[in-house]
């Protein structure tokens, strides 16, 4: 009787979503990317430097995992950093420490002990903690000469040469969020290019989620890594992958999805990794166990998406200057045009001058609100966030209103008369085009 009890406790046990979104997408939740994965592959196999460019939530971080996964079965030695949260050379220098020791020394040697032998030639020596859960971390010395944080950078760069040639092995280095490096010391890909041209067993990875910096960076033949990386672009998963990818997942979890439902899912995000898995995530919550997913199901899971990410798009909304508020109104629009500066869109759209309306989208695009898609083409990579600029009237707490053209704001403001863009009370000019603030009457 106890296990007939115990087996009908584990029947009754409720289901799991069998979507995710958020986080590295691993083992079944990587969706297709065979294409891309394979010549990933074959390049770094080869010693070829990559550059994988995507929007924001696209897969890169997800893809370079998986790839990392396969070569570590061929031999193959990689090293991944994460660079999102380095702020000076030295916190730089000790990711990259961090990094290196990790994926280069043999698990069995990697002893604390064994760390001042891997980093005997630095400048620098980082002092080497154990973290809880027994991982090594790296720290330089506080207030370190900035030559010896330079010259300890620059054995790093060419440790994983030495170490290829020493171990007679590949060596893949991965450096995620690569803009921050840019950021913090732009001298830096200089000093990366004099030694990485020298390594044809080591093959480089640049990631980020900065599009335009990283283009500018790798394709303007005035920069020092000029053309020094294959270009990489990942778009969209295809629609008939991820079609196949939710029908499975739904029947696995004892729900079903209608094939109009998953038209009208794939619809709403255009085959975009993270938000169609977050869409398909609502909706599969929104059914009952044994239903089927409906394109109502659908639809109220976008409205139910848009609820809960209303107050972090508000505070988005809250930190853009009125120009930028217009120009990411306008291009969530279904009917944008292949040029958002130019003439007829600008004056549709009250952006001012071209000088005016470019400041505001470059203002975007360092911000990561907006991506470039071919020439001139501009979009807004966050699926959910198009669609609330569509639905809502894209006003945070109105509290106060223009006294000039009646516009509603949360803070008090003073209406330019040369560009027609908002700034604070407190400006003495204009924000957007720099006029004088009209003298109170």
């Amino acid at each position: 009787m106890r296990a007939v009890h115990l087996i009908r406790r584990r029947a009754q046990r409720p289901r799991t979503n069998p979507f995710h979104f958020g986080d590295v997408a691993l083992g079944e939740q990587f969706i297709d990317r065979t294409a891309e994965l394979g010549e990933l592959l074959g390049d770094l196999r080869s010693g070829q430097n990559v550059l994988v460019l995507a929007p924001r939530r696209f897969g890169k971080t997800s893809l370079i995992v998986a790839t990392a996964e396969r070569l570590r079965k061929e031999d193959v030695l990689v090293a991944y950093a994460d660079l999102l949260r380095v702020t000076t050379k030295t916190r730089f220098a000790e990711a990259l420490a961090a990094a290196l020791y990790d994926g280069l020394e043999p698990p069995v040697g990697r002893l604390v002990q064994r760390a001042a032998d891997f980093f005997r030639d630095l400048p620098l020596r980082p002092k080497v903690t154990v973290n809880p859960d027994g991982t090594p971390s790296f720290e330089l010395a506080a207030g370190a000469d900035e030559r010896d944080v330079d010259a300890t950078l620059d054995q790093l760069f060419a440790l994983p040469g030495a170490v290829a040639k020493r171990r007679s092995r590949r060596v893949v280095v991965v450096l995620d969020e690569f803009q921050e490096i840019v950021a913090i010391a732009p001298e830096l890909p200089a000093r990366m290019r004099a030694v990485f041209q020298f390594q044809p067993e080591v093959a480089h990875v640049y990631l980020g989620s900065r599009q335009h910096l990283l283009r500018r960076v790798f394709t303007d033949a005035n920069q020092p890594l000029y053309n020094s990386a294959k270009v990489m672009a990942l778009g969209p998963i295809a629609p008939e992958v991820f079609a196949a990818f939710i029908h499975e997942r739904y029947n696995a979890s004892g729900k079903t999805i209608t094939p109009e439902a998953t038209i009208a899912l794939l619809g709403y995000t255009n085959g975009h990794p993270h938000d169609t898995q977050k869409l398909a995530y609502f909706s599969w919550a929104l059914v009952p166990e044994g239903a089927d997913a409906t394109p109502e199901t659908v639809d109220a899971a976008v409205g139910q998406i848009l609820e809960t990410d209303t107050a972090r798009y508000t505070e988005l909304w809250d930190s853009l200057a009125t120009n930028q508020r217009r120009l990411l109104e306008a291009l969530a629009k279904p009917d944008r045009p292949a040029n958002p500066l130019s003439d007829a869109f600008r004056r549709a759209h009250r952006l001012g001058t071209y000088a005016s309306a470019d400041r505001a989208l470059d203002a975007l695009f360092e911000r990561g609100y907006v991506e470039r898609v071919g020439r001139d083409a501009v979009v807004i990579p966050d699926v959910f966030l198009r669609f609330w600029l569509q639905e809502e009237p894209a006003t945070s707490i109105v509290s106060l209103v223009c006294g000039t053209c009646g516009a509603g704001f949360a803070v008090p403001v003073w209406h330019c008369p040369d560009c027609d863009n908002h700034s604070h009370q407190d400006d003495i000019e204009c924000g957007n085009c720099h006029h004088p603030r009209p003298s109170a009457s």
